[in-house]
């Protein structure tokens, strides 16, 4: 095997070498949010090591006890989607390993899905 020398070598020019690398992030970036917000509740669930509650609705000030299936306590919840203006906040004294809780400090009702994870 041949080791070409220098000058038969191709040196791309700085800019043609940064346009490779945005082009290479920006594939990348739509790779992972296909992946992540664009797959079926089950894929997100397995990719997060997770449960997802679909279509919960809180009321104004109210909580929300959502059963979940991990057997741990989780440690994340994340909201993926939310229909209603309301402010979401966790209810942390009341995760265990069967249900969490959510409070809506907003003032209107809310429907929420959340992906709960462990760690």
């Amino acid at each position: 095997m041949s080791v070409p020398n220098s000058q038969s070598l191709k040196i791309q020019p700085r800019k043609a070498l940064t346009t490779d690398l945005e082009e290479m992030r920006t594939r990348l970036n739509d790779l992972v949010d296909a992946v992540i917000f664009q797959t079926s509740a089950a894929a997100v669930e397995a990719t997060f090591n997770g449960y997802v509650a679909k279509d919960v609705t809180i009321g104004t000030g109210g909580i929300l006890q959502i059963q979940h299936f991990l057997g741990v306590i989780p440690k994340w919840r994340i909201i993926l989607r939310q229909t209603g203006n309301g402010v979401i906040t966790d209810v942390s004294s009341e995760w265990n390993t069967k249900t969490i809780s959510l409070k809506n400090n907003g003032s209107e009702e809310v429907t929420l899905s959340v992906l709960i994870a462990r760690e």
